[in-house]
């Protein structure tokens, strides 16, 4: 038994041997919180720009160590790992609400039966989740001030409801099978509650009506159920909540059993080229897909890729939306869009409206317009909707069409603006570059020859372009086009190693994410990302070039002389955030070498002054 319980259903309280803990922070509630639903113990400076964005990072960070101690100083209990870089919940010495309820989820889900059913004791585990259900994630809580935090509070509200809508859904079919109606009514009824607009549930509450004796009352839930949605979404009821109803009226048709009956209906599927070379992802695949809820456990409604350019997000998730596992995880299909920096968003949208036949979305309409009639559309589909190569947040806004069963999976290479599409940090998964067998075996699928002549020098080559999938392919083909003209390619090995050959070659076609003309260059690829730059911090990101490479790492302190600036962290934290600088956990930050090799191209062209 706890002595400490943290409750996060409803207002926040922490209790303390069965008496309420009085916090005066509103903001150490918060903390504890988000503390909560991390997977991970999430960095100080997380927290911090989470909660106190107003202040600069010292002030930021000392209010975090007040606000800590507000929650340790007054509980006799240690509860909380607290060191330099990091803050986490020691899960063993205090119970939350909210992690036994997805605790009795999981138990439910992993028990031995088939997939789908659910057994007497499922049925006593979900009814003791309901119980710990008794209100929203921390409703009637808010911070003034901290958008960041309203902003995960709302995303992790809503994803709790789901959760808690499945539990009453999976109770009242449980009850209706088992013939127990009156428990099966209170359930179908709360279940409505959470999810107002479901016709699921409507049906189902129609016909328990039925079979309890009372055909008027279910007809009442018809015209509820069709006044509601024609007020919300201003569209009739589906066909087969019509087609009941309709046999309702007629009092000497038999209705159905009250079961939840799935409609046999097609896949719905916009998908990309299927990739054809992808070397030592075997991981990345198994993690997103375990993200997805492929392997059980805790889904993520929305995943975010992000990694350097050329890393291989695009191939990654194209590869993904062809996947059998995810197939049968999203039933319903797959919608993939790719945007780019200038993306024509109603014609992307249109591309999904088209799918389902939505004929009366026509090409003259505002996105909102297409945006809702996908969300109507999409209301009880369980699909997987991807949006490749998102360059600004409020680009993907029109894509959130999903409902409560659906799922997001989404890239960037920008972190700022992988940051602003996730609810929490774990929702971002950085796609690393690859480990050099992998690089290696990638580059001897594309240039046999070369690597069998010139493993030695192969492994080099792979070494100095750190793994990056998009170098390695332009490099891999120009060395397997030398070596079939009967050249030497000595010189060429050299030449990819030190010199901007590589920044002139074109990208691969199976490596872009729309056909869009003529495959650009590689140093096109790379100047999308330094064209968001003011000119002063272009000039700045050219001067890193001066670093040595391979790899080309650096501090605070260097980049501070290079620039010939007091403070560099500001222009730091930028080209973090633009995806070309990466922090390391020592203090330093790397540099790609394509990226390097992309600086030098800059430095000998921008003017000499940062």
């Amino acid at each position: 038994m706890f002595p400490l319980k943290l409750y996060l259903f409803g207002m926040p309280r922490i209790e303390y041997e069965g008496k309420t803990v009085t916090v005066k922070r509103r903001k150490a509630l918060a903390v504890a919180a988000y503390l909560a639903l991390a997977e991970a113990q999430p960095g100080r400076d997380t927290i911090a720009a989470l909660l106190w964005t107003d202040l600069d990072d010292n002030h930021a960070h000392g209010a975090l160590r007040s606000t800590l101690s507000a929650l340790t100083d007054t509980i006799s209990s240690e509860w909380l790992h607290v060191d330099r870089n990091t803050v986490g919940i020691r899960r063993d010495a205090i119970w939350i609400d909210v992690s036994a309820f997805l605790a009795l989820l999981s138990r439910v889900q992993t028990h031995a039966h088939p997939s789908g059913t659910l057994c007497s004791e499922c049925a006593e585990w979900l009814n003791q989740a309901a119980t710990l259900y008794w209100a929203d994630f921390l409703a009637g809580f808010n911070l003034e001030g901290c958008p960041e935090f309203d902003d995960w509070q709302a995303v992790q509200s809503e994803w709790l409801r789901r959760e808690f809508a499945a539990v009453l859904r999976r109770l009242a079919q449980y009850y209706a099978d088992t013939q127990q109606l009156d428990q099966a009514l209170a359930y179908a009824h709360r279940w409505l509650l959470v999810d107002v607009l479901h016709e699921p549930a409507y049906r189902l509450l129609m016909r328990l009506y039925v079979a309890s004796g009372q055909r008027t009352e279910a007809l009442r839930q018809y015209q509820r159920c069709a006044q509601l949605l024609e007020q919300e979404l201003l569209v009739p009821p589906e066909e087969e909540t019509t087609q009941l109803y309709r046999e309702l009226q007629n009092s000497d048709v038999s209705v159905p059993e009250p079961r939840i009956r799935q409609r046999e209906v097609s896949p719905t599927f916009v998908l990309p080229v299927l990739p054809t070379l992808i070397v030592g992802r075997e991981k990345a695949f198994r993690e997103i897909k375990h993200r997805l809820g492929v392997y059980g456990g805790e889904s993520h409604s929305t995943i975010i890729v992000q990694g350097w350019p050329g890393v291989g997000k695009s191939a990654l998730v194209a590869k993904l939306a062809h996947d059998p596992e995810l197939l049968q995880q999203f039933p319903d299909g797959i919608l993939w869009t790719s945007l780019g920096e200038t993306p024509n968003l109603n014609n992307a949208l249109l591309v999904w409206a088209d799918a389902f036949d939505l004929s009366e979305t026509s090409r003259s309409r505002k996105l909102e317009e297409i945006s809702a009639a996908l969300t109507a559309a999409l209301r009880t589909k369980r699909m997987l909707l991807i949006v490749d190569d998102i360059w600004q947040v409020e680009q993907a806004k029109p894509f959130r069409v999903g409902g409560q069963f659906c799922a997001m999976l989404l890239t960037s290479r920008l972190n700022d603006v992988a940051i602003g599409l996730a609810a929490s940090a774990t929702d971002v998964y950085r796609l690393p570059i690859l480990e050099e067998a992998a690089a290696f075996e990638l580059l001897a699928k594309l240039t046999p020859e070369t690597a069998t002549a010139h493993p030695e020098e192969c492994h080099k080559l792979v070494r100095d372009l750190e793994g990056l999938p998009l170098a390695i392919q332009v490099a891999g083909r120009l060395l397997h086009t030398e070596a079939r003209l009967g050249w030497g390619i000595q010189n060429l090995l050299e030449e990819l190693r030190t010199e901007v050959t590589i920044l002139h070659a074109s990208i691969p076609d199976d490596m872009i994410a729309l056909d869009k003309g003529p495959p650009p260059t590689v140093a096109v690829l790379l100047k999308r990302s330094t064209d968001l730059l003011e000119p002063a911090l272009r000039k700045r990101f050219a001067l890193l070039s001066l670093f040595s490479p391979k790899p080309a790492t650096f501090n605070l302190a260097a980049m501070s002389v290079v620039w010939s600036i007091d403070d560099p962290r500001p222009t730091a934290r930028i080209f973090v955030n633009r995806g070309l600088l990466e922090p390391l956990s020592d203090g330093r930050f790397q540099m790609h070498a394509l990226l390097v090799l992309h600086a030098r191209a800059l430095l000998d062209h921008e003017p000499q002054r940062a």
